[in-house]
């Protein structure tokens, strides 16, 4: 790693964040049998895989003769690295961007053990298989070639970020000046244009988020009065 220079690991972060985003896009347009665009962002990039392969580089690949230490050490990396970004980001744009309510044996709906031993079995993925292919052809490429593409894609990701931050913290000052009638037609527009919930809001349209609990932002909303959305639907019906 001693000819690895900063466009290689701007380059190798880029790559991960395309697996990442591949893996989970793949995953959800199979289940839901139509494409859903996967992550905080527009484009076909996951940030978190990004910083995970980079940390996994960092703290598993010194492991390598022993892949149960591989296992271990990507798992607890990577669910620390989990939780804190979406402490982090939940603590931002007041919304939760994953959720593992639906799953046992979780913390703050932010990591679970499924998770964490997935994060585990790509640590062995990444150290045994893609640090052997990454590295060597980010080494290998010609550097106009690697500059060029490192650059323009890490352009094209910093614009999109900004967009979406704009928009999201946006979103969250919109959502604290709705009335309970506004946010009540917001939902039942999300249940007509999905019909199996997948993300936050759409979860919260069809009142199967049961706790939300490390959300602030509903916390502050006039009508929540405890960290249940059924809660919430009930006190709709009450009004009519």
């Amino acid at each position: 790693m001693a000819h690895y220079k900063f466009v290689h690991w701007l380059f190798t972060f880029i790559v991960f964040n395309f697996i990442g985003w591949c893996n989970e896009t793949t995953i959800e347009s199979l289940y839901h049998r139509r494409f859903i665009n996967r992550g905080f962002l527009r484009g076909p990039y996951i940030p978190i895989y990004g910083l995970g392969g980079l940390f996994m580089m960092f703290v598993c690949v010194p492991f390598a003769e022993n892949p149960f230490a591989v296992f271990v050490v990507g798992m607890l990396t990577c669910t620390l690295l989990e939780y804190c970004v979406g402490a982090v980001m939940e603590a931002v744009f007041k919304k939760q961007f994953w959720d593992y309510s639906m799953m046992r044996f979780v913390y703050k709906n932010r990591i679970s053990v499924v998770s964490s031993l997935f994060w585990g079995l790509m640590s062995l993925f990444m150290v045994y298989f893609l640090y052997n292919i990454v590295v060597p052809f980010a080494l290998g490429t010609p550097s106009d070639i690697i500059y060029g593409f490192t650059y323009a894609a890490a352009l094209c990701m910093l614009a999109d970020a900004c967009v979406q931050i704009n928009g999201h913290l946006n979103l969250s000052k919109r959502i604290k000046s709705l009335t309970r009638q506004q946010v009540r037609e917001m939902f039942e527009e999300r249940s007509r244009q999905f019909a199996r919930p997948v993300t936050f809001l759409q979860k919260a349209a069809a009142g199967r988020l049961l706790s939300v609990q490390n959300s602030a932002l509903w916390q502050k909303l006039p009508f929540v009065r405890d960290n249940s959305f059924d809660h919430y639907f009930d006190s709709v019906e009450d009004d009519e």
